[in-house]
């Protein structure tokens, strides 16, 4: 499938259950920082990645906090660590695929790339910078869904 393409954005809003209004956004959450080799000034994936790691973990902290008003702060942290670390994100990714719609420079091998957890992060990020915290909790909360439905046990309902 053709990456970056107006097909493919419409693609991912759709499985993300989210429309941007600035599509450049998108693009660049999808966009990975092998593109840059020819010009540095192309906006890449990493820093909505940054972003939305933080907003994952704030979204998903807020969550346990309020509907686990029995657990210690333990068994808060074991829980978001699941629910955050990689293992999960790349599960999302791969529920999703993800991977068909990652736009990669010449030097990288989609079929040897194995990091496309990071994408679910800068989607995030990219979403929180478009609509909000709210629009990014629906997000996340959607997201997170999928993954439940697959049979991997997320708490979020």
């Amino acid at each position: 499938m053709a990456t970056n393409s107006a097909a493919s954005f419409r693609t991912v809003q759709t499985l993300i259950s989210y429309q941007f209004k600035t599509i450049k956004l998108l693009e660049e959450a999808l966009t990975h920082d092998s593109h840059r080799v020819n010009n540095a000034t192309i906006p890449t994936y990493q820093r909505l990645e940054f972003l939305g790691d933080s907003v994952l973990n704030l979204v998903i902290t807020e969550y346990l906090f309020r509907n686990n008003p029995n657990l210690t702060e333990g068994q808060l942290t074991a829980q978001r660590k699941e629910l955050t670390e990689g293992k999960k994100q790349t599960e999302i990714a791969r529920e999703i695929n993800l991977q068909d719609h990652v736009s990669f420079g010449i030097s990288v091998n989609r079929n040897q790339f194995s990091r496309f957890g990071s994408f679910v992060e800068s989607l995030i990020g990219a979403v929180y910078i478009d609509g909000g915290l709210d629009a990014a909790r629906g997000v996340i909360y959607h997201l997170w869904k999928i993954t439940n439905n697959a049979g991997s046990g997320c708490v979020i309902s």
